[in-house]
Protein backbone atom coordinates (compact mmCIF):
# COMPACT_ATOMS: atom_id res chain seq x y z
CA UNK A 1 0.00 0.00 0.00
CA UNK A 2 1.35 3.42 -0.87
CA UNK A 3 0.54 6.02 1.74
CA UNK A 4 2.14 8.97 -0.07
CA UNK A 5 -1.22 10.66 -0.61
CA UNK A 6 -2.17 10.19 3.04
CA UNK A 7 1.10 11.79 4.07
CA UNK A 8 1.12 14.57 1.47
CA UNK A 9 -2.33 15.98 2.25
CA UNK A 10 -1.61 16.70 5.95
CA UNK A 11 1.81 18.02 4.95
CA UNK A 12 0.29 20.51 2.51
CA UNK A 13 -2.45 21.49 4.93
CA UNK A 14 0.08 22.03 7.72
CA UNK A 15 2.26 24.16 5.47
CA UNK A 16 -0.56 26.21 3.97
CA UNK A 17 -1.80 29.56 5.17
CA UNK A 18 -3.20 29.58 8.71
CA UNK A 19 -5.63 32.41 7.94
CA UNK A 20 -6.92 34.22 4.89
CA UNK A 21 -4.59 37.20 5.49
CA UNK A 22 -1.45 35.08 5.07
CA UNK A 23 -0.03 35.14 1.53
CA UNK A 24 0.03 31.95 -0.55
CA UNK A 25 3.56 30.51 -0.66
CA UNK A 26 5.45 28.56 -3.28
CA UNK A 27 6.25 24.90 -2.67
CA UNK A 28 9.92 25.79 -2.09
CA UNK A 29 8.96 28.38 0.53
CA UNK A 30 6.76 25.81 2.26
CA UNK A 31 9.65 23.32 2.41
CA UNK A 32 11.95 26.07 3.76
CA UNK A 33 9.33 26.87 6.39
CA UNK A 34 9.18 23.23 7.48
CA UNK A 35 12.96 22.96 7.57
CA UNK A 36 13.42 26.13 9.56
CA UNK A 37 10.69 25.63 12.16
CA UNK A 38 9.69 22.01 12.46
CA UNK A 39 12.70 19.86 11.63
CA UNK A 40 15.27 18.32 13.99
CA UNK A 41 18.02 15.72 13.71
CA UNK A 42 20.03 13.79 16.28
CA UNK A 43 22.07 10.60 16.41
CA UNK A 44 20.58 7.44 17.90
CA UNK A 45 22.37 4.89 20.05
CA UNK A 46 22.50 2.38 17.20
CA UNK A 47 24.44 4.55 14.74
CA UNK A 48 21.51 6.02 12.84
CA UNK A 49 20.37 9.61 12.47
CA UNK A 50 16.86 10.33 13.77
CA UNK A 51 15.18 13.04 11.71
CA UNK A 52 11.90 14.44 13.08
CA UNK A 53 9.33 16.65 11.35
CA UNK A 54 6.59 18.32 13.42
CA UNK A 55 3.94 19.28 10.87
CA UNK A 56 1.42 20.91 13.20
CA UNK A 57 3.96 22.55 15.56
CA UNK A 58 2.61 20.86 18.66
CA UNK A 59 6.03 19.65 19.81
CA UNK A 60 5.43 16.06 18.62
CA UNK A 61 6.88 14.72 15.37
CA UNK A 62 4.39 13.39 12.84
CA UNK A 63 7.14 12.07 10.56
CA UNK A 64 10.27 10.36 11.88
CA UNK A 65 12.98 9.16 9.49
CA UNK A 66 15.90 6.97 10.49
CA UNK A 67 18.92 7.39 8.22
CA UNK A 68 22.25 5.62 7.96
CA UNK A 69 25.36 7.63 7.11
CA UNK A 70 27.44 6.23 4.25
CA UNK A 71 30.97 7.28 3.39
CA UNK A 72 30.74 7.00 -0.39
CA UNK A 73 27.09 7.99 -0.90
CA UNK A 74 24.30 10.11 0.49
CA UNK A 75 22.42 9.04 3.61
CA UNK A 76 20.24 5.96 3.32
CA UNK A 77 16.67 5.97 4.64
CA UNK A 78 16.22 2.71 6.58
CA UNK A 79 12.96 3.38 8.45
CA UNK A 80 10.09 5.88 8.28
CA UNK A 81 7.41 6.34 10.93
CA UNK A 82 4.32 8.47 10.35
CA UNK A 83 1.51 9.68 12.63
CA UNK A 84 -1.29 10.13 10.09
CA UNK A 85 -3.99 11.47 12.42
CA UNK A 86 -1.79 13.66 14.68
CA UNK A 87 -2.66 11.77 17.88
CA UNK A 88 0.96 11.25 18.97
CA UNK A 89 1.01 7.54 18.02
CA UNK A 90 2.76 6.07 14.99
CA UNK A 91 0.27 4.75 12.42
CA UNK A 92 2.59 3.67 9.58
CA UNK A 93 6.09 2.16 9.78
CA UNK A 94 8.03 1.57 6.56
CA UNK A 95 11.29 -0.41 6.47
CA UNK A 96 13.81 -0.14 3.63
CA UNK A 97 16.63 -2.42 2.43
CA UNK A 98 20.30 -1.49 2.09
CA UNK A 99 19.56 -0.61 -1.54
CA UNK A 100 16.78 1.82 -0.52
CA UNK A 101 13.94 -0.43 -1.72
CA UNK A 102 10.88 -0.82 0.48
CA UNK A 103 10.84 -4.17 2.33
CA UNK A 104 7.88 -3.96 4.70
CA UNK A 105 5.15 -1.51 5.62
CA UNK A 106 2.91 -1.79 8.66
CA UNK A 107 -0.23 0.26 9.27
CA UNK A 108 -2.69 0.81 12.08
CA UNK A 109 -5.74 1.33 9.87
CA UNK A 110 -8.23 1.98 12.70
CA UNK A 111 -5.84 4.14 14.79
CA UNK A 112 -6.17 2.01 17.94
CA UNK A 113 -2.41 1.62 18.48
CA UNK A 114 -2.17 -1.89 17.00
CA UNK A 115 -0.82 -2.59 13.51
CA UNK A 116 -3.45 -4.51 11.57
CA UNK A 117 -2.12 -4.27 7.99
CA UNK A 118 1.31 -5.43 6.81
CA UNK A 119 2.62 -5.27 3.25
CA UNK A 120 5.71 -7.35 2.38
CA UNK A 121 7.96 -6.40 -0.55
CA UNK A 122 10.71 -8.08 -2.53
CA UNK A 123 13.05 -5.84 -4.53
CA UNK A 124 10.57 -2.97 -4.09
CA UNK A 125 7.50 -4.89 -5.37
CA UNK A 126 4.69 -5.95 -3.06
CA UNK A 127 4.50 -9.74 -2.78
CA UNK A 128 2.14 -10.27 0.16
CA UNK A 129 -0.32 -8.42 2.38
CA UNK A 130 -1.57 -9.54 5.78
CA UNK A 131 -4.70 -7.93 7.24
CA UNK A 132 -6.52 -8.27 10.55
CA UNK A 133 -10.03 -7.51 9.26
CA UNK A 134 -11.82 -8.09 12.57
CA UNK A 135 -9.22 -6.21 14.68
CA UNK A 136 -8.72 -9.06 17.16
CA UNK A 137 -4.91 -8.89 16.98
CA UNK A 138 -4.56 -11.84 14.57
CA UNK A 139 -4.03 -11.52 10.84
CA UNK A 140 -6.81 -13.36 9.02
CA UNK A 141 -6.58 -12.37 5.32
CA UNK A 142 -3.43 -13.01 3.28
CA UNK A 143 -3.12 -11.69 -0.29
CA UNK A 144 -0.30 -12.80 -2.58
CA UNK A 145 0.82 -10.69 -5.55
CA UNK A 146 2.35 -11.43 -8.94
CA UNK A 147 3.22 -8.68 -11.40
CA UNK A 148 1.56 -6.05 -9.20
CA UNK A 149 -1.81 -7.77 -8.91
CA UNK A 150 -3.45 -10.13 -6.41
CA UNK A 151 -2.98 -13.69 -7.65
CA UNK A 152 -4.49 -15.49 -4.65
CA UNK A 153 -6.03 -14.90 -1.24
CA UNK A 154 -6.19 -17.07 1.82
CA UNK A 155 -8.52 -16.43 4.74
CA UNK A 156 -9.09 -17.61 8.27
CA UNK A 157 -12.82 -16.93 8.45
CA UNK A 158 -13.50 -18.45 11.88
CA UNK A 159 -10.51 -17.11 13.85
CA UNK A 160 -8.95 -20.49 14.71
CA UNK A 161 -5.55 -19.56 13.24
CA UNK A 162 -5.88 -21.90 10.22
CA UNK A 163 -6.68 -21.00 6.63
CA UNK A 164 -10.14 -22.23 5.67
CA UNK A 165 -10.88 -20.34 2.45
CA UNK A 166 -8.77 -19.99 -0.70
CA UNK A 167 -9.27 -17.89 -3.84
CA UNK A 168 -7.21 -17.87 -7.05
CA UNK A 169 -7.46 -14.89 -9.43
CA UNK A 170 -6.73 -14.50 -13.13
CA UNK A 171 -4.83 -11.57 -14.67
CA UNK A 172 -8.06 -9.53 -14.88
CA UNK A 173 -8.73 -9.91 -11.14
CA UNK A 174 -11.56 -12.41 -11.60
CA UNK A 175 -11.86 -15.37 -9.21
CA UNK A 176 -11.11 -18.54 -11.19
CA UNK A 177 -10.88 -21.08 -8.36
CA UNK A 178 -12.06 -21.28 -4.76
CA UNK A 179 -11.56 -23.76 -1.98
CA UNK A 180 -13.01 -24.37 1.48
CA UNK A 181 -11.95 -26.29 4.56
CA UNK A 182 -15.26 -27.55 5.94
CA UNK A 183 -13.98 -29.75 8.79
CA UNK A 184 -11.43 -27.37 10.39
CA UNK A 185 -8.26 -29.37 9.71
CA UNK A 186 -6.57 -26.63 7.62
CA UNK A 187 -6.84 -28.64 4.40
CA UNK A 188 -9.07 -27.87 1.41
CA UNK A 189 -12.16 -30.14 1.38
CA UNK A 190 -14.18 -28.45 -1.33
CA UNK A 191 -12.86 -26.93 -4.54
CA UNK A 192 -14.72 -25.00 -7.22
CA UNK A 193 -13.05 -24.29 -10.57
Amino acid sequence: MNYAALILVPLLVACGPKNTDEPVQSAAAKVDRITAHQYTERPTGDGLIRQEIDLDRDGKAEIVNFLRERSAASRLLVRKEVDLNYDGRIDVVTLFSDTGAIEREEMDSDFDGTFDWVDHYREGSRVMTEVDTDFDGKMNVFSYYEDGRVSRKERDTNGDGMIDMWEKFDKDGQVVRTGLDTDGDGKMDERDD
